[in-house]
């Protein structure tokens, strides 16, 4: 398989990680909680679940799992997302984002 084929087929991982503002927990996970149906339901997604942190408050993660990642930057440009993004930003104190292929 030639490179650029390979990396168009290859799925892709996504961990997304929040951690809240003080006092922002409950709208945040509200919020991420509303990503959930309308994301499962795009083309593409094969996981994605949200996790709470059991030992950090306001803690949040989803695991995710693209069928590619043109499926994955096709969410990112989705009106939910844009609606989280301009309805988030008062809440989140951190966010990181992580891009993982499996090797194994």
């Amino acid at each position: 398989m030639s490179g650029s084929s390979e990396a168009e087929s290859t799925k892709l991982t996504i961990v997304a990680q929040f951690q809240a503002k003080p006092g922002g927990k409950d709208a945040l996970e509200a919020l991420l909680l509303a990503l959930v149906d309308p994301t499962r339901a795009e083309k593409g997604c094969e996981v994605y679940d949200l996790h709470r942190s059991v030992e950090t408050d306001g803690f949040f993660h989803f695991h995710e799992i693209w069928t590619s990642r043109a499926d994955w930057d096709a969410h990112m440009e989705s009106r939910h997302i844009a609606e989280f993004r301009a309805s988030s930003g008062d809440l989140i104190e951190t966010a990181r984002i992580f891009q993982l292929e499996q090797i194994r």
